[in-house]
């Protein structure tokens, strides 16, 4: 029978697996790839989003209906430990968002945000001093009443309770509260405007409070002349129990149903009421045994991952929190690289990517790394990461990140290259996209509107039952129309690189000035593929042909390795194609082992090879 092979549907790396051992379609080598249909795709070159003034290490793109930048705001931070959350209040006239993570909590309007203005800190303090309570003179048998208030900011967010003060007199007497409090701590950093008078009714609880009135900050006395049954119809007091969120806060996550859930670096948890991301009951507190990490949500529940056992919080209601330890000892190594996805919480662990969910915990790297080849290879404690669709991205150098979906595992694990200088990785919130920092620039991560990157598949190394001859192959891949209509060719990029390229002196060997530097390399490195200056003809045109460019785009390298008589995998074939039709390979020798590697920006559905090219009709 004659010797032949199929390739496809493609997949990924399995760096565990010897290069002998690999399953059948799986790839020593796959670089820069997106393999979900099973097809070689490249993902998308990085997209300049948004270029602040100065160099930044993330940034967030708030949704802002008077936004300049096609309707978002963006905020840019010099820490990657600051987060911003939309309130979860829905329909605040407002549009709050809040601060967390690198200093105190703060918050701020979105029109403030556009306006450059400055944030506010989060969180209303109780009254210093407590009121006086007066009663005037009445004909109605005397009763005891309890009086209290609280600050207010301009958004209606209210503070805790000064200690109630007892008064004794006529119910319909005019009682006078006094020695208000004008002078709150942070007044104007907190945008504390008003207060609220709240009193005890006749004839209930002694606990139960009614609100009475709202006045100005500057009023520093009251006089209440409401009767008991107009009263006891206001609403009560809610804040008894609440306070401003503690200012040692380093990390937070928004649970579901509208809470905050944060931790400090006393491996304490502290949640906020529902909706209410001004107040923070003390009695709400947990605490870990080890010291906290990170945080990631799935479902109801927030995983939280220290630096032994992670935990898991689970509750509708902050109040109802139920903090379960594991008994799996897997500490996390890198916060940053915690992601909420939505079938769980992966973070990095000594033993690979850990992931926690409704099922409990598992190690999704076991079946495709070992752990010396997670820990060295692959520096998890410097892990930055971010969730791209079902996918794990994560970049653990400036250059260098991979991906993994813990859903497809089929796709393997992929390598991403071709970067530099990236200095984080994050979600968008908003829009689901993958946002790169880079100096002063946001990019999109495989934007779709973006030409394709170049991508490597090298295939595993197949062995046949004795030595033969592969003297034919055959690409299945995408049309040349198909090709440009999903590399999304640049040609307005190309005709403005070839206007500044005149500007440059001409006389050039090499892509240099004869005698002089090479002037060539920014522009060159702006364009959407590699362009090799010197390979024009002395005397031939310095700008770059469509026409001609077109076809190298479009182009698939093709590299055949046999394993020679040392035992080496020596390059056999090596050449550029751009057709699906039969590929002549050399002849006059013999290998019982082979291997193939794809290079370029175009799709690939199968590579067929056989010994002939009448053999490719039955791989």
């Amino acid at each position: 029978m004659k010797a032949r092979i199929k390739l496809g549907p493609f997949s990924g790396e399995v760096p565990r697996t010897g290069r002998h051992y690999l399953p059948e379609h799986s790839a020593e080598q796959a670089e820069n790839l997106k393999l979900n249909s099973g097809e070689l795709r490249g993902v998308r070159r990085l997209k300049p989003t948004r270029v602040f003034s100065s160099a930044i290490e993330k940034a967030y793109r708030l949704p802002d209906a008077l936004g300049a930048s096609n309707g978002y705001t963006w905020v840019g931070l010099d820490s990657r430990d600051t987060e911003i959350f939309r309130g979860p209040l829905l329909n605040d006239e407002y549009d709050r968002f809040y601060m967390f993570g690198d200093g105190a909590p703060q918050y701020n309007t979105i029109d403030r945000i556009r306006n450059g203005d400055s944030w506010y800190l989060l969180g209303i303090p109780e009254p210093d001093q407590d009121c006086t309570v007066t009663p005037g003179s009445g004909s109605e048998t005397d009763v005891d009443r309890f009086y209290c208030y609280t600050f207010v900011s301009a958004y209606g967010e209210e503070g805790p309770p000064s200690n109630p003060v007892q008064g004794t007199g006529a119910p319909d007497a005019t009682w006078t509260i006094g020695n208000l409090d004008t002078t709150p701590a942070d007044a104007a950093s907190r945008n504390i405007t008003h207060k609220r008078i709240y009193r005890t009714v006749q004839g209930l609880t002694t606990s139960e409070f009614f609100f009475v009135a709202e006045v100005t900050l500057a009023t520093t006395s009251y006089a209440d002349t409401l009767g008991d049954s107009t009263v006891s119809l206001n609403n009560p007091l809610e804040s008894s129990t609440w306070a401003a969120p503690p200012s040692d806060i380093i990390g937070t996550v928004l649970l579901p149903n509208g809470f905050f859930c944060a931790w400090d670096a006393d491996s304490n948890l502290h949640f906020s009421e529902p909706y209410r991301p001004h107040a923070w009951p003390a009695q709400y507190d947990l605490s870990t045994e080890f010291e906290i990490l990170g945080g990631g949500i799935f479902g109801q529940s927030a995983a939280i991952v220290t630096t032994a056992n992670p935990y898991i919080a689970t509750g509708v209601n902050p109040a109802s929190i139920t903090l379960t330890k594991s008994t799996t000892v897997e500490p996390g190594l890198s916060k940053y690289g915690i992601v909420s996805m939505p079938y769980g919480v992966i973070y990095p662990s000594q033993n690979g990517l850990v992931m926690i969910g409704a099922g409990g915990i598992d190690i999704i790297t076991r079946k495709l790394l070992t752990k010396n080849e997670w820990v060295n290879d692959y520096s998890p404690e410097t892990l930055w990461a971010a969730q791209y669709e079902d996918a794990y991205i994560g970049f653990y150098n400036a250059t260098t990140g991979f991906m993994i979906d813990p859903r497809e595992p089929q796709t393997g694990f992929i390598q991403l290259t071709n970067y530099s200088n990236v200095s984080f990785v994050q979600t968008d919130y908003y829009t689901g996209d993958v946002l790169i920092t880079i100096d002063d620039t946001i990019y999109t991560w495989d934007d779709p509107t973006e030409f394709r990157d170049e991508y490597r598949w090298k295939s595993r190394v197949v062995t046949f039952p004795k030595p033969c001859n592969l003297g034919a192959c055959r690409i299945e891949m995408a049309s040349d129309s198909e090709a440009l209509d999903d590399i999304n060719y640049p040609a307005d990029d190309v005709q403005a690189w070839n206007a500044e390229r005149i500007g440059y002196p001409l006389a050039e060997i090499g892509g240099n000035v004869i005698g002089g530097e090479t002037q060539m390399a920014t522009l060159t490195n702006s364009l959407p593929y590699k362009f090799d200056a010197s390979t024009q003809p002395i005397g031939g045109s310095p700008i770059v042909s469509l026409t001609q460019d077109y076809e190298l785009f479009l182009q698939m390298r093709l590299t055949v390795y046999a394993c020679d008589c040392d035992g080496n995998m020596s390059s056999v074939f090596s050449e550029y194609v751009s057709t699906d039709r039969c590929i002549r390979l050399p002849s006059g020798f013999k290998s019982d082992r082979w291997q193939f590697e794809m290079v370029g920006r175009r799709a690939v559905y199968h590579l067929k090879v056989a010994e002939t090219c009448k053999g490719l009709e039955d791989a």
